[in-house]
């Protein structure tokens, strides 16, 4: 099994903020690595809230998630459907204000479908969501 956390702070405003770790369309166009993001189905609240099924697309498969949590400014969390050699990926993003703008927490846990290659593909997870985080916090500052 994956799990780690990786925190970041920003000094944009909470709601800003999680707008911006939320807009699933934008994905492609604030991260680098990404070719392309789409919502495939809107969520509740809409477009983006719970239920909401975003794909990325890198190299290879798409990577298919589902929204399972929003609780707007301070919570969401997915899950992946699809794109990926996981079962039961969760990823829990949290946020909270400070007093110069907002510190986010992206916990991820994951079960690789391949015995043995936890410690290989651990450097690619992190890179991968450190590089979701920072295009967000990015994309935030500049809206504020």
């Amino acid at each position: 099994m994956i799990e780690f956390t990786l925190t970041r702070t920003s000094t944009a405003p909470i709601e800003t903020v999680f707008d911006a770790m939320t807009d699933h369309r934008a994905i492609a166009e604030n991260t680098r690595g990404f070719r392309r993001s789409t919502l495939d189905r809107e969520g509740d609240p809409a477009p983006n809230g719970v239920g909401a099924i975003r794909r990325l697309v890198a190299i290879g498969p798409p990577f298919v998630e589902e929204i399972i949590e929003y609780e707007r400014p301070t919570r969401y969390a997915y899950k992946m459907l699809s794109g990926a050699p996981t079962r039961n990926h969760i990823g829990t993003i949290q946020l909270r204000e400070t007093d110069t703008g907002t510190e986010v927490n992206w916990h991820l846990r994951s079960t690789l479908k391949i015995p043995g290659v936890d410690r290989l593909m651990l450097p690619v997870f992190k890179k991968v969501i450190d590089e979701l985080l920072s295009g967000a916090i990015t994309a935030a500052e500049q809206r504020s």
